[in-house]
């Protein structure tokens, strides 16, 4: 099969400063809960991006906390 599975590869990051050191903390009936090391967000929101995409949704997420 020729098709590339780096086009589909995914990470997880913080929806507050972009960052990719976001770990998951708990999880129960609501789902998981996740923290981030950078900016100490926590919630269960939580971004799921391409990795082809990934420097595109820094860059607006930084862009936005100005």
């Amino acid at each position: 099969m020729a098709i590339y599975m780096d086009e589909y590869r995914t990470t997880k990051i913080c929806p507050q400063c972009g960052s990719l050191r976001i770990n998951w903390i708990a999880g129960g009936i609501a789902g998981p809960v996740y923290k981030c090391e950078e900016c100490n967000y926590v919630g269960v929101f939580v971004l799921e991006v391409k990795l082809k995409d990934l420097e595109k949704f820094q860059k607006e997420i930084r862009e936005g906390r100005k």
